[in-house]
């Protein structure tokens, strides 16, 4: 009973006050405070420091609406907020009975520089690291005053930071926190101490339009702390600054699944070029076309970061991309180089001297052309008639007398023209000229009773310079001068065996190089796609980090990779990957090494089939049975 009746006695009193007298009471209320008030004077009230008992206690907090915009790129905030101030003015103190049981009465304020738009005193307190002046960006709001003299004063606005974003290094897995710093402009704690209400801030929702939809950030967290500093103007007074400290949450989804999952899906289509036939005209275009991708897409990414020294996540994230295609494309590049390079050496004459053993062809698939192996058989069966033989030979002197009487015939014309044709074909550079080892080489295998190391000994003391390059008219003489003689059908067919043996080396150098381009694409097969797996283990789980949170305003920007570290957790996970990839090649080995064994084991299943040895007939081999075939016919 009692308590309704307290209760009832509070609607009375509530009821009385809310009269339509109210207007007429607060109007005298107004009239009896105003004409004494100076809003340029610090109000007077109960203090409890030891540095001053002028001025009064501002307490301060921030009501967090909605996240407006964050530019990571110019490093800008924009918050919705209702800033409201607590103080105390005993200069605005009154008895509620003198004035109708009036408790509370409004006053215009606009702004502490605002003399015209401003009736009381309000708190010079600004944000240190704003865009924009709060005088600006607040709206205006009439102080309430209550009978005790305290005031307060809330107002709605937007709050324009310039932040030195911290956590922006892990982009876009990061929680970016940005600092507010709150303080007074022109007065000093000795006149306007600041403190704050409760915790200093509030999160309401009551609001249906408050709160975050579809937006790339929220609110997560925030922390407030008090500082004071002293400045030399007032070594005495301290200045207290208020630091808001915003951590925000990033829609990563969006980033995960429009840029980084592309990203990687791209990466590895460029890993199928391993999988193309050298003989594909489109393998390298498609490599080029992949990597091209990756930059618009590293491009793009950039729009939403500033430029800057520090090396971000993303940007370490894009340049492993751009580096895997990069190098497909390297291996694309060494693969056609490989397969369609005919030559004995890989680098160019004038540094194959330097390393004629590096990246050249083995000797196990056979030598270069050097020397006929017909003449030097030839040679060797017929070494006593080549010796008790003059060889005739023939200049240019005889052919001219032979001109002359008439004795030349169509063979011999045909013959000069061969000739010519053949220095066309040694001078494979086209500049009119050939080496006298290459004359040496290409006469041995058409006239085999002259090696190659006498044709070079003839041509070298005929030039007297071992180093002299023939033009055409000097080999067509050297080759009148030994070959004239010989039948124009076996200098064809000489010519043709040259021809044909130059070609065999030359689809051997083809093979071998192309040996090798198969070996470079079934390693990369492997191990590029590994390697890059691994790498994005390690990057998703790598914790990039600033040191900017707790710098004090001291530290510089650093450049290139920062501090950086891995959890446990992450170590384990960043090890998934090369576990399995190890286990990939024992297995691979061991499957290998058991089909290697299988031929065998089914060759000896064969040989236990075969009959007893006892029961085969010797196998008698085919030279033998000639040669044996060869003594009977001697022996009739």
């Amino acid at each position: 009973m009692t308590t309704g009746l307290w209760i009832l006695c509070l609607l009375v009193t509530a009821a009385l006050a809310l009269e339509q007298s109210y207007s007429d009471y607060a109007a005298q209320l107004r009239a009896h405070l105003l004409p004494n008030m100076d809003t340029a004077v610090p109000p007077k009230s109960v203090r409890t420091v030891d540095y001053s008992k002028a001025g009064t206690e501002v307490r301060m907090s921030i009501r967090f609406f909605k996240v407006q915009s964050v530019d990571a790129s110019t490093g800008q905030m924009r918050l919705k907020v209702w800033v409201r101030m607590t103080w105390q003015d005993l200069r605005l103190s009154w008895t509620p009975e003198d004035f109708g049981n009036v408790t509370e009465v409004t006053f215009r304020a606009v702004d502490a520089t605002d003399v015209e738009g401003t009736e009381i005193w309000v708190p010079d307190i600004q944000m240190y690291n704003s865009n924009e002046g709060t005088f600006s960006t607040l709206d205006g709001a009439n102080p309430i005053a209550y009978s005790d003299g305290t005031i307060f004063w809330s107002r709605p606005g937007i709050v324009d930071s310039m932040c030195k974003f911290t956590g922006l290094v892990a982009f876009p897995f990061d929680k970016l926190q940005c600092a507010m710093e709150w303080g007074a402009w022109s007065w000093s704690d000795g006149f306007q101490g600041i403190n704050l209400t409760g915790p200093g801030y509030v999160f309401l929702t009551n609001e249906d339009t408050a709160g975050a939809s579809y937006q790339e950030y929220s609110i997560k967290s925030v922390e407030v702390s008090l500082t004071q500093t002293f400045y030399d103007t007032t070594p005495n007074q301290p200045w207290t600054i208020v630091k808001y400290n915003v951590e925000l949450n990033r829609a990563t989804f969006y980033y995960g699944t429009l840029v980084l999952l592309p990203t990687i899906i791209i990466t590895y289509l460029s890993f199928g070029v391993f999988f193309m036939s050298h003989e594909v005209g489109e393998r390298l275009s498609f490599g080029i076309t992949l990597l091209l991708v990756v930059e618009v897409a590293r491009t793009s990414v950039a729009a939403f970061v500033p430029i800057c020294g520090e090396l971000l996540w993303i940007d370490l994230f894009m340049l492993v991309n751009s580096f895997f295609c990069c190098m497909s494309l390297l291996e694309t590049m060494t693969v056609l180089f490989f397969a369609f390079h005919t030559d004995e050496h890989l680098l160019p004459n004038w540094l194959a001297w330097l390393a004629p053993w590096l990246f050249c062809v083995s000797s196990k698939g056979g030598p270069r052309v050097v020397e006929s192996q017909a003449g030097t058989i030839y040679r060797r069966f017929s070494k006593g008639i080549l010796t008790s033989q003059a060889i005739p030979k023939m200049s240019v002197g005889t052919i001219e007398a032979q001109m002359k009487e008439g004795k030349l015939s169509e063979t011999d014309t045909a013959k000069l023209i061969f000739f010519e044709n053949l220095f066309y074909m040694l001078d494979s550079d086209s500049n009119g000229l050939i080496l006298i080892e290459d004359a040496a080489v290409m006469l041995s295998f058409v006239n085999l009773s002259m090696s190659r190391e006498e044709l070079e000994k003839i041509l070298t003391d005929h030039f007297n310079d071992p180093n002299h390059r023939l033009d055409c008219s000097d080999f067509v003489e050297i080759c009148v001068e030994v070959m004239w003689t010989m039948p124009f059908q076996e200098i064809k067919m000489g010519a043709e065996n040259y021809n044909s043996c130059y070609m065999r080396f030359t689809k051997l150098c083809a093979n071998y190089w192309l040996t090798w381009s198969k070996t470079v694409d079934r390693w990369c097969r492997f191990w590029l796609p590994v390697t890059f797996t691994v790498s994005l283990g390690i990057l998703f789980n790598l914790e990039l980090t600033d040191d900017y949170a707790g710098a004090a305003g001291s530290s510089e920007m650093f450049q290139g990779f920062g501090p950086s570290y891995m959890t446990v957790a992450g170590v384990f996970r960043s090890l998934v990957v090369p576990i399995f990839a190890v286990i990939c090649i024992i297995a691979w080995l061991y499957m290998r090494k058991r089909a290697e064994k299988t031929p065998q084991q089914n060759e000896s299943r064969k040989s236990k089939a075969v009959a007893p040895e006892a029961e085969l007939k010797p196998i008698v081999p085919r030279w033998s049975v000639h040669a044996k075939m060869t003594a009977e016919d001697v022996d009739e």
